[in-house]
């Protein structure tokens, strides 16, 4: 298993100032097959001589640490583990990899629309937003559209086809997936597919996310998950 240390402050000289406690503040993170993110660490006190990190994680066909930057390899869910090398304080955080944002409409016969206006914590989506928050679809854990800008008329507007392999039914969740930052945020609106166009170019669906928003975390039973004792990593002071 793969042991990864992140760079720090070293000692060069004078006395040492040790760390009383080392926490990992994002306890859950949500990440995309193939993206990385570096997950930060907090010391008490604030000033401490070394702040080196000894990573690993459990499961390296889920996740990967470089650094200490964690890379989604496949779906699943595994946890991050932490060593400050100094003092041998330790934390972890469960890490949540999710599928890419890839989808073959060919699999769904039935679909529905809706012309939007999305706004994300007061910023008006535009184009130049694609590549870094993801409007997605999903039923459950099952990815049925990605939101697209599209412009008519010289008025920008997304556009957001859902799929699905029935004609009414199924239960649509609206998601903002924020790449670089590990986190899924929900709008506060859950769809019913039912095949229609929602919203027109002249009255576009309003759909907003603010400080209210809630995290998503597709369903795992995050509070009880423990890390198979197989795979699970035990730090050791050699």
């Amino acid at each position: 298993m793969a042991l990864t240390t992140s760079c720090g402050d070293f000692w060069d000289g004078g006395d040492p100032v040790q760390a009383r406690e080392m926490r990992l503040p994002r306890k859950v993170i949500n990440i995309m097959v193939g993206d990385r993110y570096q997950i930060p660490v907090e010391f008490a006190p604030e000033d401490i001589t070394n702040e080196e990190v000894w990573w690993q994680t459990g499961n390296e066909e889920v996740a990967t640490m470089d650094d200490d930057y964690v890379v989604g390899v496949s779906e699943g869910l595994t946890k991050a583990y932490a060593l400050s090398v100094s003092d041998r304080l330790q934390d972890s955080c469960l890490v949540n990899v999710f599928p890419g944002s890839y989808l073959n409409p060919n699999e769904y016969p039935y679909d529905m629309v809706i012309y939007a206006d999305v706004t994300i914590h007061g910023h008006q989506y535009t184009v130049e937003d694609e590549d870094s928050l993801i409007i997605a679809a999903y039923n459950d854990y099952e990815l049925r559209g990605i939101g697209k800008m599209r412009s008519a008329h010289g008025r920008p507007y997304m556009e957001i086809r859902i799929w699905s392999p029935f004609e009414y039914g199924d239960w649509i969740d609206l998601m903002c997936i924020y790449r670089g930052k590990a986190l899924i945020e929900l709008f506060p609106v859950q769809l019913q597919f039912d095949g229609e166009a929602h919203g027109t170019l002249s009255n576009l669906i309003p759909l907003i996310i603010d400080e209210n928003a809630q995290e998503y975390h597709f369903g795992y039973d995050l509070m009880n998950f423990e890390e198979n004792e197989e795979t699970r990593p035990i730090f050791t002071s050699e």
